[in-house]
């Protein structure tokens, strides 16, 4: 992003999928006041750790489109995603309304 502060409305333009998008202004609508600066800090870290491997990615796709393989330095890693599958699964917080 540029040099503007993130606003709410940035950082859901900013979500890669409609599905994401969803979650976030769901969580964000149902954190509690005090609690928000934390949630949107994870999801402005996220947006910069999804742009920062953007270009990496899309190296990849066009080396797949124009060889039909991936580069043979590439290796995949197994990555342990079991603290964001469990953290994805929690339903929101709840406010008082």
């Amino acid at each position: 992003m540029s040099e503007q502060p993130w606003t709410i409305d940035s950082i859901a333009h900013a979500l890669p999928h409609p599905v994401t998008r969803q979650k976030f202004l769901t969580e964000t609508n149902l954190t509690p006041v005090d609690q928000l600066p934390t949630v949107l800090a994870r999801w402005v870290r996220f947006i910069e750790q999804w742009e920062s491997g953007r270009e990496h990615a899309e190296h990849l796709r066009d080396h797949f489109r124009e060889f039909g393989r991936l580069p043979a330095e590439y290796a995949a890693t197994v990555i342990d995603m079991n603290d964001q599958l469990q953290e994805d699964a929690q339903p929101p917080h709840r406010g008082a309304a």
